[in-house]
């Protein structure tokens, strides 16, 4: 290693250090002054699900004319049921099933379901269908088209999690409830006449759309009604995911339903009522007229009607609707209170914002513990997703499902690095990777990495069923409605935010499979399309946004083989090496094929006309947003963009541009300009791409701009209304965008393990870690005062815009002291580069005797550029003049103490050679990643050999001669030596003297230190 002139620190840093040596102390710390109660205890939970909306992004945002596609549906956290309505939908707005204008004063319900996808962009699911009826009607034609919908005044609509419920103007009231694999319905009727319910097995998600409704082939379906209707049974088709973009896979749902009254007798023969035609029913229910209610509770499974049973037995045995609903809002408020807002512990005292604020993060938080899905049954048994047939090229519109195996849990135990047995317990499906990977993976693996553990185990176990790592998961098949690899990126960043319980020598091994090998695939789904010419071109041609996708998942597999360690990289079934590693780094570099270096944007080529040379450039493609939008959302290659473009400065007027920003950070953009919809030249927080784009100014050295930036889009751009939602919530990764800004934390790359900074929503929260509360406050309210003027971890100062898990996980206590205008907080330093550290050496005298029993003190002090408290060891090195400190001759070593000093003793052996000796203290950190290493200035000291005791002489002569050379001190005839005897101090002269002269001397150095400090500017971004 060597070591260049020491980096420069700020005046403020240089002052607290000179501090600390004149007084003999260490520098303090500068802590905000914080808000708010101390943190819950462990078990003290807040009622939470009273700030949950799930209305919220159920109509079409206004700008962005998406919809965040979720449902209403009664749902327990994760649940494979999402027990609610179905309505038509217009294209893919409403494919979570539920679709109304925001202002709309009534609407339709073609059916209720049982299973629902949460915010995707393209229809699935949506079986069991039924629907309460006032008169023998069947809930569609016979086609299996929906007919005549009930109609409902959408002010008679509630729900919260875990519940739904409306009333229907035909005088039927709706209430739902739902277990993780069970639902529970009650049916209120007008009168005892009137207790018809209708069900149609033909019914799915592709019903609600014209266009695709009533394709479903009855023998396909099956329904079953036992002898009094208290049972029904029977066998439902979902719709290939996204046809016919998606799998070309349909799969099967079945259920088994208990009902609490018999069905009345119909009389005369030959009537339509309570017999089963086409899969299809109409059953007339004998209620009593003083109770006119009907209740059903339904298990559903994706192996068998018996095993549906056994799901309703295990969890839904006899509970009613009130018991079933409380129980699962306890859940979920547990699950809420992982992240607990001190405002949420007195709601009367809140005012209209702070309410609202509230609701949209605890919405969606609700929303991102909603995916994804529970697959698995209650016996551990789940569909495969081993394809028998390969040769499919098309969805069977008419259901024809494929027969696969059933497949358990208990099937997939594995080996542990350590040796151990590991297993998991729940299969998950639902998995909308090309979305989740950017937010919902991390932050579920930071809030619940056991959950988070087993979604990577099912990603894994998905993998062993199909031949490599899944694109897009419903059910039990494999979509690639989206380029990329996006399981690698989702596992890389599940990982690295401490989901780690989950066979990893396996996900390495496929992760090597999907990044090396060019027929690796899941059901014919190809892991990396074209491996071998994008290979060879450095691009695939005509395209951009896939060009991106492949970086990013290139990046996630280094971090990923990288972060597993030696012992698996190494395992035989792994086989993989730091060439591997570092040529997918290198591949991960290759968007500089797409950059144009005239214009600095990302655009598209044709095709190679010869082998080397990159192709014409054209005009760019992107999927679903624009260039300006995708410029930034490959965040592990910002440097290197930031340069390309022409620097900060550049960046920074980019990201302007980009956020219709002014320099002064004044501007408020309106709904349009921040979410203007897929073709937008402005920022579309309503889609993936553009997620980490905020954070970039971090990067580009105005951290003030992020941080008000994100603010105006946290109050513009999502709100508490139906249209509240910039765009599809696909799977809880934009809610997951909204819960993250809010902590002021972001994974802006998401396989690296650490967060971005900016500015927190609330004054005070607490985030449980692994059972362990941190808490982040501020000394005022951020949404006044957006901006960081000062930060602190436990009390120390913290002045980078980026912190690794490592810091977070150890952390209990982040701090901000806010300021109402920008501030230059942690402008100087760069987010994730090894911060410059400042070394700094003083000794006790300036003179040693060799051979002399007394030490003389090296007090050495290290701080750093971004503030916080340097971690290392610290060694006193012997140079020549010229000599690179590194190579000097090891006097002294220690280990730095909490304040970032320490105190080295320092001897010189007799014999050794007289003269000045030139001394520097080396600063080796912990984490060479976090801090830089360091050295000080040299120190001269002479070095002089003892001189020899005349015969009789006791010792005191010495010491006169030694005070006559002393230059400025006055012989008085004492034995005031300015050396140490044993067991002085180093200071204080010999027979009992005062000791000023020293100190005055050593203040004198350290005053001369301060004052060096003090004239060094703050360091740039150089790293």
């Amino acid at each position: 290693m060597t070591f260049g002139r020491p980096k420069a620190l700020s005046a403020a840093v240089a002052l607290a250090l000179t501090g600390a040596l004149l007084v003999g102390g260490s520098a303090p710390a500068t802590a905000a002054t914080t808000t708010g109660d101390p943190a819950p205890a462990p078990g003290e939970l807040l009622d939470l699900t009273s700030f949950v909306d799930p209305h919220i992004g159920t109509a079409v945002s206004p700008t962005s004319g998406f919809a965040g596609n979720v449902s209403p549906a009664a749902k327990a956290p994760f649940g494979m049921v999402a027990f609610g309505p179905d309505m038509s939908r217009t294209n893919y707005n409403g494919s979570g099933g539920y679709l109304l204008p925001a202002d709309a004063e009534s609407g339709s319900i073609n059916f209720l379901s049982m299973t629902h996808l949460s915010g995707t962009g393209c229809p699935g699911q949506g079986v069991v269908g039924i629907l309460p009826r006032t008169a023998p009607e069947g809930v569609a034609d016979e086609d299996g088209v929906p007919q005549n919908a009930p109609t409902f005044r959408t002010a008679s609509e509630e729900a919260s999690p875990g519940a739904y419920s409306v009333d229907l103007d035909s005088g039927v009231a709706v209430e739902l409830g739902a277990t993780t694999r069970t639902g529970i319905a009650r049916f209120t009727y007008p009168d005892a006449d009137a207790a018809y319910l209708a069900l149609d097995t033909r019914l799915n998600a592709n019903s609600n759309m014209e266009s695709t409704a009533g394709r479903i082939d009855p023998e396909n379906v099956e329904l079953t009604i036992g002898d009094d209707g208290t049972v029904l049974s029977g066998t439902t088709v979902a719709p290939a995911f996204c046809t016919p973009y998606g799998t070309t896979y349909t799969s099967n749902v079945f259920f088994y339903a208990e009902v609490d009254r018999a069905l009345k007798d119909q009389g005369e023969a030959g009537s339509a009522v309570n017999d089963v035609v086409d899969g299809a029913a109409v059953l007339q229910y004998d209620v009593s007229p003083d109770d006119p209610t009907l209740t059903l509770r339904v298990g559903i499974s994706s192996v068998s009607v018996e095993n549906a049973k056994e799901n309703l037995e295990v969890e839904n045995p006899s509970q009613s609707l009130e018991e079933v609903r409380a129980a699962v809002d306890e859940e979920w408020n547990e699950r809420l209170n992982t992240i607990q807002v001190d405002l949420a512990a007195d709601p009367e005292a809140l005012s209209e914002d702070q309410r609202e604020d509230l609701v949209k993060f605890y919405t969606s938080l609700y929303r991102v513990y909603g995916s994804p899905t529970v697959y698995s049954d209650a016996n551990g048994d789940f569909r495969s997703m081993e394809a028998q047939d390969l040769s499919v090229d098309e969805v069977d519109v008419a259901g024809a499902v494929e027969d696969r195996e059933t497949a358990n849990v208990g099937d997939y135990a594995y080996t542990r690095p350590d040796g151990s047995t590991g297993g998991y317990e729940t299969h998950y499906s639902g998995l909308s990777l090309w979305d989740s990977y950017r937010t919902h993976s991390q932050l579920l693996a930071l809030l619940a990495p056991d959950v988070a553990s087993e979604v990577a185990q099912s990603i894994v176990v998905d993998a062993q069923q199909c031949g490599a790592f899944p694109h897009w998961v419903d059910a039990s098949d494999d979509s690639t409605p989206m380029s990329g690899d996006n399981a690698l990126p989702a596992l890389a960043g599940a990982h690295a935010f401490g989901a780690r319980d989950f066979d990893v020598v396996t996900a390495a091994a496929f992760a090597k499979q999907s990044a090396f090998d060019p027929t690796s695939s899941c059901n014919g789904n190809l892991s990396f399309i074209d491996q071998d010419e994008y290979l060879v071109d450095g691009y695939y041609p005509l395209e951009s946004s896939a060009n991106i996708e492949r970086y990013n998942s290139d990046y996630a597999a280094a971090q990923l083989l990288s972060a597993v360690g030696e012992d698996v990289r190494s395992h035989a079934s792994v086989g993989v090496d730091d060439a591997d590693i570092e040529a997918l780094r290198d591949r991960a570099g290759m968007w500089e094929n797409i950059l144009d270096p005239e214009t600095g944007t990302i655009i598209a080529r044709e095709a190679p006309t010869s082998p080397g040379e990159l192709g014409e450039i054209v005009e760019g493609s992107f999927h679903e947003s624009t260039e300006p939008n995708y410029f930034w959302s490959f965040g592990h290659a910002w440097d290197d963009l930031i340069d390309a473009i022409g620097g900060e400065d550049a960046a920074i007027d980019r990201l302007d541009a980009l956020f219709s920003m002014d320099g002064a950070l004044t501007a408020e953009p309106t709904l349009e300009q921040i979410n203007g919809g897929e073709e937008s030249p402005l920022f579309y927080m309503g889609n993936e791409p553009s997620y980490q784009a905020p954070w970039a100014y971090n990067w580009a050295g105005k951290p003030s701009a992020a941080q008000y930036v994100i603010g105006q889009l946290r109050d513009t751009g999502f709100g508490t209304t139906r249209d509240g939602m910039p765009g599809n919530d696909d799977a809880g990764t934009q809610s997951g965008w909204f819960v993250l800004a809010s902590l002021g934390l972001f994974p802006v790359v998401p396989s690296d393990a650490g967060l971005a900074i900016a500015t927190p929503l609330f004054p005070a929260a607490t985030v449980w870690i692994d059972g362990e509360p941190l808490r982040i406050m501020a000394d005022g309210d951020p949404t006044r005062s957006r901006f960081i003027d000062s930060m602190t971890v436990d009390g120390h100062p913290y002045g980078r815009s980026w912190m690794p898990l490592s810091r977070l996980a150890e952390a209990r206590e982040i701090s901000y002291g806010l300021s109402d205008a920008p501030t230059s907080w942690a402008a100087d330093v760069h987010p994730t580069a090894a911060a410059a550290t400042e070394t700094t050496l003083a000794l006790s005298h300036d003179e040693i005797e060799a051979g002399a029993p007394g030490p003389v003190d090296a007090s050495i002090v290290v701080a750093s550029s971004d503030e916080t408290t340097p971690i290392g060891s610290v060694e006193l090195r012997r140079i020549a003049q010229g000599q690179d400190p590194a190579e000097g001759d090891v006097l002294a070593a220690g280990t730095l103490d909490e304040d970032g000093s320490t105190t080295l003793e320092v001897r010189v052996p007799a014999g050794a050679e007289e003269g000045v000796w030139e001394l520097v203290a080396v600063f080796a950190p912990d984490d060479p990643s976090f801090l830089a290493e360091s050295a000080s200035d040299p120190v001269s000291v002479t070095v002089r050999s003892p001189e020899a005791d005349e015969p009789g002489d006791d010792g005191a002569g010495a010491a006169e001669d030694a005070d006559d050379e002393t230059p400025g001190v006055e012989d008085d005839g004492s034995a005031g030596d300015d050396r140490a005897d044993p067991g002085d101090d180093g200071l204080a002269p010999t027979g009992g003297e005062p000791a000023w002269p020293a100190l005055v001397g050593a203040l004198l150095l350290t005053a001369g230190l301060g004052a060096l400090l003090l004239r060094r500017a703050r360091i740039r971004r150089t790293l």
